[in-house]
């Protein structure tokens, strides 16, 4: 091989002949990912059905330039929770111009991502701090459980946040039972199925168990709604004059939303001694983005 074959090698799609094994694993990724997009979708602040059509999409789009065995291209709560920060203060969520801003949010992170794996600038996902890394990652894991408590209280919250949020959550008069117990019966699937095999699906065995208790019992409170079985419509109108805006955010994200993977991916290799390529992954992440 020469140096110039060697040069372009990260970026020819590659993908290995596919095993039973990758099938089953596949195919366990997809069902969990159908009830992870819709809840990532909202966290963003994006109608839930956007995110069925995101997640497909995108995991094919990403998937012939990845280098690691080991990360699935797909919704993240950081992400989604960076990207609702980073668009709530300038347009109202779920609505069109709001959804055609987070489209153009996507596309900057993705053509910067593109820029870093091209320019060989990969090594930046080394650079940031393992410390506040630690720290914001529970941080925003409290961020989302609180986000999600008037859900599972089954009351209605007048604005997103932590703030906003709590008036709605300790007015006990309004909490809904039913909904109460239906999201303590998920809480207890997940954690207690757990216990029966550390690969045991357990986001899929809550789904599904949901899904079959709320029907037995005609559950009446909140649900996501009909999703629309026709495809997406592809539009290229997208509020080009919000760029300056959304110049920031981007980055934070392209960045800041590759780290918890990179470093997902770095222990892996290391722990299996199987190399692993930074510059790769970015352009694969990007090409998803994008």
């Amino acid at each position: 091989m020469t140096a110039a074959s060697a040069d372009l090698a990260p970026w020819r799609p590659s993908l290995p002949r596919p095993t039973g094994r990758d099938a089953l694993a596949g195919l366990s990724v997809a069902l969990v990912l159908v009830p992870q997009s819709l809840a990532y979708a909202v966290l963003a602040g994006m109608p839930p059905a956007t995110g069925l059509a995101v997640g497909a999409v995108a995991t094919l789009a990403a998937a012939p330039f990845v280098s690691s065995p080991y990360l699935q291209t797909g919704p993240v709560a950081i992400t989604a929770l960076l990207t609702f920060g980073g668009l709530a203060g300038i347009a109202e969520p779920t609505t069109p111009t709001y959804v055609g801003l987070a489209a153009l949010l996507a596309l900057l992170v993705g053509l910067v991502r593109l820029v870093i794996g091209v320019t060989r600038a990969g090594a930046l996902a080394y650079l940031m701090s393992q410390p506040v890394l630690a720290g914001f990652t529970p941080a925003a894991a409290l961020v989302i459980g609180i986000s999600q408590l008037p859900a599972m209280l089954g009351v209605e919250a007048d604005g997103r946040g932590p703030v906003r949020t709590l008036p709605a959550v300790v007015d006990v008069g309004a909490w809904d039972g039913t909904t109460i117990a239906l999201a303590a019966l998920t809480v207890v699937v997940m954690l207690g199925t757990r216990r029966l095999h550390r690969l045991f699906p357990s986001v899929l065995a809550a789904v599904i168990l949901g899904l079959v208790v709320a029907a037995a019992i005609g559950f009446e409170g909140a649900v996501v709604g009909d999703i629309p079985s026709a495809l997406p419509h592809l539009d290229l109108g997208l509020p080009w004059g919000d760029l300056p805006a959304l110049a920031v955010p981007a980055l934070v994200i392209a960045l800041v939303g590759f780290a918890e993977p990179a470093a997902i991916a770095r222990t892996y290799a290391q722990q299996t001694r199987t190399r692993w390529d930074a510059d790769r992954e970015f352009f694969g992440q990007g090409m998803a983005n994008v």
